[in-house]
């Protein structure tokens, strides 16, 4: 599908219909991605309304307010939308993704001199030196949150913790 981009909230298929893209955000089935070092929403492609994603993916893509921008330890640059509803959305392979920008700390802008980080003390997702994490003799990092108020996500639970 093609959209283009009208303004800051509305986006144009190629029949000419109009699309809200924060209604369409809305008509989205968000999923509580609810680890505690990046809270946030994700929406899957193959469970969602597909004119709904591929409008908000197309504003993403697309807008002016959008930016390139590394987060923590990840070696290549995401590309984010800043929406007037206060959120800021990004794409991941085959999800979208939104969070409050006050439930992490903001990504490194490449517009701003931002690289990727040279050495990270850790996973990529998680804070920088934040020792939550163990690196196993199978190369994957793993949660070891014991001793604090925190409890991994479901991702992270997949494998016990020692």
């Amino acid at each position: 599908m093609h959209f283009a981009v009208l303004d800051a909230r509305a986006v144009r298929d190629q029949s000419g219909a109009v699309y809200d893209v924060l209604e369409a955000a809305e008509a989205l089935p968000w999923v509580d991605q609810m680890c505690p070092l990046m809270r946030h929403q994700y929406a899957v492609l193959s469970e969602s309304p597909k004119l709904a994603w591929f409008a908000l993916e197309a504003m993403i893509r697309q807008s002016a307010e959008s930016y390139d921008a590394y987060f923590r330890g990840y070696q290549w640059p995401t590309h984010y939308w800043e929406a007037p509803d206060g959120l800021r959305y990004w794409r991941t392979r085959f999800e979208l993704n939104r969070c409050t920008p006050s439930s992490v700390e903001p990504p490194r802008r490449v517009d701003a001199g931002a690289k990727a980080a040279r050495h990270w003390d850790g996973p990529p997702w998680a804070p920088n030196g934040s020792g939550l994490y163990a690196k196993e003799s199978d190369g994957k990092w793993w949660p070891r949150f014991e001793g604090t108020d925190m409890e991994p996500c479901r991702a992270c639970r997949r494998r016990p913790i020692a």
